[in-house]
């Protein structure tokens, strides 16, 4: 009886002990891109007809300093983002009540008797709230579609895994042709309608998160 005890002991030591060091082991982050920013591939160009005339239809400027843009083709996205908020609150609020009340005898128990009261009620409150972001950085995008007034609509997307987790970088957005430097960049800033996400996942974001006790008490707390 001795030794089945003894056996089941060492079991049960064998399979936390294996669970403490599965649970110690690190896993490799997984890069999952996401469709949404997925790359637009070129689409080839139709044969141009010989019309014998110098100038080729379809190019905006006779000299070439107005580079044509088609889908699939890859831009460089440079972010400097940096926003800024802040908001304050103050509420003040009293209110009091008085009343007093006296018996109409002169004469007797009730010439005596008199009822009065007095209330009163304030409330005071303060409230206030700060938030600043910065992104820096660069990431290469993709043409998805050329709009019919020559506009670009853009999206690109970045991923990094590293060995405490994952990091992504989100771009989309429309930006004219004459907003691209040279070298085919452009500022984020010059980005309509852009949306930029920047998000992580894995230890390095977990550390940035408070437990789930801390949460809890975070929503439940009414003070």
């Amino acid at each position: 009886m001795i030794a089945a005890m003894t056996n089941i002991l060492k079991l049960i030591a064998m399979g936390v002990s294996t669970a403490w060091l599965a649970g110690c082991a690190t896993t490799e982050p997984v890069l999952a891109p996401s469709p949404a920013f997925a790359p637009t591939m070129p689409v080839a160009d139709p044969p141009r007809v010989a019309t014998g005339s110098i100038y080729a239809g379809g190019v905006d400027d006779w000299f070439g300093r107005k580079r044509q843009y088609r889908v699939g083709d890859v831009l460089t996205v440079i972010l400097q983002e940096r926003t800024a908020a802040s908001r304050s609150a103050l509420t003040d609020t009293s209110r009091a009540a008085e009343i007093s009340a006296k018996a109409p005898t002169t004469s007797g128990l009730l010439s005596k008797f008199n009822l009065g009261g007095e209330s009163s009620l304030k409330s005071e409150g303060k409230g206030r709230a700060d938030q600043t972001a910065e992104l820096t950085g660069a990431i290469s995008v993709t043409i998805s579609e050329v709009l019919p007034n020559g506009n670009l609509v853009i999206r690109g997307e970045k991923q990094l895994a590293l060995s405490e987790g994952s990091e992504f970088v989100q771009v989309a957005g429309i930006v004219r042709p004459e907003d691209v430097a040279p070298d085919g960049s452009v500022q984020s800033r010059r980005l309509a309608n852009a949306q930029i996400a920047y998000r992580g996942t894995g230890e390095l974001a977990n550390a940035t998160r408070g437990g789930w006790g801390t949460q809890v008490l975070h929503r439940l707390w009414p003070f």
